[in-house]
């Protein structure tokens, strides 16, 4: 059982490396005619105190699916961020789409008011203004994007996600996305950041890390 999961697990990372190395080759012929989506996100992300640029770059790659969605091309809006009813009272620009969660064991789909934004500055200062209040940890830890990933799980009202799978599905767009924020040095970058978040991660989020990295 023991070599079965280490060839598991070398299967995948060779598919990820290979993976790794296609995104690298892409990422560098599209950078000839200007940035990348992702790079572009990460450029205007650094500009905003108080967030891990790297970590809000990946989480709204998985919130709007790169950069496509109907809530990010209708409402600047890049974590799919909820407009409450007291956002709606006090006149706050909003906007109903429907999306997709996760409840009772089971994924449906509901419409939702979401937060609207005039551009995507405005998005990325309210992002860290919910970050700094609802999400202290991930405040804290602003300095390492796996422990600020940790955090959307320790919010002062909960989870920021719905999603049992968010965690994965982030650590997957990290992986995904190095190549082209970091280029050649991506992957020594990452295992220096797990290296400095090990031990405050839970044991699950150890395993799902070691598993793409």
């Amino acid at each position: 059982m023991k070599r079965d999961d280490n060839t598991l697990r070398l299967l995948l990372w060779l598919v990820m490396a290979a993976l790794a190395v296609w995104l690298a080759l892409v990422a560098s012929i599209l950078c000839a005619y200007g940035a990348t989506p992702a790079q572009d996100f990460y450029a205007a992300a650094r500009g905003q105190p108080g967030i891990n640029a790297y970590a809000a770059t990946c989480q709204s790659a998985v919130e709007t699916g790169y950069w496509q969605s109907e809530l990010w091309r209708r409402a600047y809006n890049g974590a799919g961020i909820k407009a409450p009813p007291e956002w709606r009272a006090a006149g706050k620009p909003y906007i109903r789409i429907a999306s997709r969660e996760y409840s009772n064991g089971k994924y449906i789909t509901r419409e939702s008011y979401f937060r609207r934004y005039g551009s995507r500055a405005a998005f990325l200062a309210d992002y860290a203004a919910k970050i700094r209040k609802d999400y202290p940890y991930t405040y804290k830890h602003s300095d390492n994007f796996l422990l600020c990933f940790a955090g959307l799980y320790r919010g002062r009202l909960g989870s920021w996600a719905t999603d049992r799978k968010y965690f994965e599905k982030l650590t997957r767009m990290a992986v995904r996305l190095a190549p082209e924020i970091f280029g050649p040095a991506w992957h020594d970058k990452l295992l220096t950041a797990y290296e400095y978040a090990r031990n405050e991660l839970e044991p699950w989020q150890r395993e799902i890390i070691k598993g793409y990295l």
